[in-house]
């Protein structure tokens, strides 16, 4: 009996090291295949974990993933091309030099006389919109410029026309400039200013073409020791640019209507309710200038497309101008460039926003209002709150899709 278990115990730990041996070989030969499956386990549990921390509204298309794929073999085609081929580094260009560091210094008597080191610049001494002709010999520049500047000193700005050929009848323009502040005083960083150019004579009377320049000095102001001066083109006529029978002809438009700075969450629907509106208030002969500074969104755009396309309405970018710190997104620049953009193509102008309407009384029209007043230049409209009882407290918060060709359809039912 002990033999026996002896020689079964001996069989049973060959056997066992024979087991042992292929399960040895086995796990050698399927090592890759081993790594690259818990590897794949690893990236799911690290996958599903990060979608329970995501967002609800995040999801991801199958277009998305080929996008992702297409981006890591472009990503590796790229790093083996820089592995292959050697490039030079580029190199910065090479930074001012700061100014030299002045030290406090004792004087003889023993006072100690202290320095003060100024770096950088606070605000731009002009940042510029637009600059129009307002006639023969006189121009407008419409801009930003410091508050401080202006309102603790006397900034100063002087106008230069330099002909694109010289000949004797041709010949270099200066004229000291006025300057308007039209925000009164409601500017943040910067304040809006309107520098007028007036010269003595016509400028580019052969229509040859020529350029204006603006010379804006601070004159002391933000450093008493200094009278920086800046001078920058600010308007280009090429040759026969010039229509001298714009100044004289009958406006293309009776009325225009220059828009504040649009911004914020506007509703489509007022939009559209209130374009509607003052086109058949003002009738073929108007047009509508808009502005947007981040209002018109895709939905808004939707709404003033139509009326684009029918010649009613242009509409003019002016987000970059939320780089400059002034007051309701630089309005007051928005409409002044408006006004002497298109001055002389609209018999009046209307400056008011987009919540507001204007009512004209029974009996009257816009043009016999307007016609007894043509004895004036410019006149104000009393603003008259409307009544928040005209629309119903079980509409409160509901917005209503009405479609675009109904709107047009309304338009021209009532309108031709």
């Amino acid at each position: 009996m002990g033999k026996e278990r002896s020689e079964k115990e001996r069989g049973g730990g060959e056997h066992n090291k024979r087991n042992l041996f292929v399960s040895c070989v086995v796990m050698n030969s399927c090592a890759a295949e081993l790594k690259l499956l818990l590897t794949a386990l690893l990236v799911i549990c690290s996958v599903a974990t990060l979608f329970q921390i995501l967002p609800p509204r995040f999801t991801i298309s199958a277009s998305d993933l080929r996008f992702c794929i297409s981006r890591i073999s472009t990503s590796n085609t790229s790093i083996a091309s820089l592995n292959s081929t050697p490039t030079s580094t580029p190199t910065m260009p090479p930074s001012p030099s700061p100014p030299s560091i002045r030290k406090d210094q004792v004087a003889d008597n023993g006072v100690i006389k202290r320095v003060f080191n100024p770096y950088g610049s606070a605000a731009y001494n002009f940042i510029t919109m637009g600059a129009y002709r307002g006639g023969l010999n006189t121009f407008a520049i419409i801009g930003l410029a410091s508050k401080p500047l202006h309102v603790y000193s006397k900034p100063a700005y002087q106008c230069e026309w330099v002909p694109q050929s010289s000949s004797a009848s041709n010949s270099t323009f200066s004229t000291v400039s006025y300057k308007m502040l039209p925000d009164w005083g409601y500017g943040h960083v910067y304040t809006v200013v309107v520098v007028n150019c007036t010269f003595s004579e016509a400028v580019n009377s052969e229509n040859s073409g020529g350029k204006l320049f603006l010379e804006a000095s601070t004159s002391g102001g933000g450093d008493r020791d200094f009278n920086i001066t800046d001078r920058f083109e600010v308007l280009n006529e090429s040759p026969g640019d010039i229509n001298t029978t714009l100044f004289s002809s009958k406006p293309k438009y009776d009325y225009l209507y220059c828009g504040s700075s649009l911004y914020g969450g506007l509703s489509p629907q007022r939009v559209r309710e209130w374009i509607a509106y003052h086109v058949r208030l003002f009738g073929k002969r108007s047009h509508f200038v808009i502005h947007d500074a981040g209002g018109v969104h895709e939905e808004v755009l939707e709404v003033l497309k139509p009326w684009m396309e029918l010649g009613y309405v242009t509409l003019q970018d002016i987000k970059e101008q939320e780089r400059f710190d002034g007051y309701y997104h630089n309005q007051f620049m928005v409409v002044n460039d408006c006004l002497h953009r298109y001055k002389f193509m609209a018999k009046w102008m209307f400056f008011f926003d987009v919540d507001e309407y204007i009512h004209v009384p029974q009996k009257n029209t816009i043009k016999s209002v307007l016609d007894s007043l043509s004895d004036y230049t410019q006149f104000t409209i009393e603003q008259m709150p409307m009544n928040n009882k005209l629309c119903l407290s079980a509409d409160y918060g509901r917005y209503y899709r009405y479609n675009y060709a109904y709107s047009l359809f309304f338009f021209f039912l009532f309108f031709f």
